[in-house]
């Protein structure tokens, strides 16, 4: 009998520990992943750059680029994707500087800025409050923003008025469906990896990851907001897109067929461009 009772605690108690160690260890790999750090400087069509640094309200630096247009007193923020930097989103958004002046940061804990952990667009609402501060220091009072995945995810739930139009591309509607979504290969197995992660997001940096919802703040948006998601996109399902739009009737839906994650500039091809570049005009 105790043989047996041994063997059933030995049964339980080692699968736990192994979740237990597990679930640490992707945590730490997803809340502070590898630093992703494109080449120096926007070198495309010879824009100009001032590099600059933003500093976020809880004391996080920012390492950011500032590309001015002279004929504009308007500007867009660009916000990029997890867990690239801001170099990575110039090539599909440089079209915007024909128009306005841009501002491109690194979110926390990645590229050139500081801080350890990457919150899944949480604490990023920081960085573009900072974004925003830092083009209102400049005499800023017409200002819109683009965010690519994450950086939609955060831009959607960023309550920032001055933001007077936003563009979300590719944006989850909710984290924990998100990853829930990533992990799904792993059947049954994933329930209590995702669990225990969610526990470590609570006990490390005292964020309850339910609420990282872009679903549960995109009604809070009272400007307008084009929300843009490939229909094959596999990393992040345009399931999350439509939920924002659904949440957000208010909110423009522009579904790309046949684009994965980061294609819908591709395969979007001139129309892309355009739409956004009219829907900036338009609402700037």
């Amino acid at each position: 009998m105790n043989l047996a009772f041994a063997i059933l605690i030995r049964l339980i108690a080692y699968p736990a520990a192994f979740y237990l160690v597990l679930s640490l260890l992707v945590f730490f790999l997803y809340t502070h992943p590898k630093r992703y750090i494109s080449p120096p400087g926007p070198v495309r069509n010879s824009l100009t750059v001032e590099n600059v640094r933003l500093l976020a309200s809880d004391g996080v630096e920012l390492d950011g680029w500032f590309i001015p247009n002279k004929k504009s007193g308007k500007a867009v923020i660009i916000c990029h994707g997890y867990p690239m930097d801001k170099g990575n989103v110039l090539g599909f958004t440089e079209f915007l500087a024909k128009d306005f002046n841009l501002l491109l940061f690194d979110f926390r804990a990645m590229g050139k800025s500081g801080g350890f952990f990457s919150t899944g667009g949480w604490r990023e609402t920081k960085d573009v409050t900072a974004a925003v501060e830092f083009l209102k220091a400049k005499g800023f009072a017409r200002m819109g923003a683009f965010g690519f995945s994450m950086g939609a995810a955060a831009l959607a739930m960023a309550q920032n008025t001055e933001i007077q139009a936003r563009v979300l591309d590719s944006s989850f509607a909710n984290l924990y469906d998100e990853l829930d979504f990533v992990f799904r290969s792993l059947g049954p197995f994933r329930f209590p990896l995702l669990w225990l992660m969610k526990m470590w997001n609570f006990v490390i940096l005292g964020i309850n990851a339910g609420r990282v919802a872009p679903e549960d703040f995109i009604s809070g948006i009272k400007t307008p907001a084009l929300l843009i998601h490939g229909d094959s996109d596999t990393q992040a399902p345009v399931s999350g897109s439509l939920t924002l739009h659904k949440r957000n009737p208010r909110t423009e839906l522009w579904i790309i067929k046949g684009a994965e994650h980061g294609e819908t500039s591709d395969k979007g091809g001139a129309e892309y461009d355009r739409r956004i570049l009219n829907f900036f005009n338009t609402n700037l």
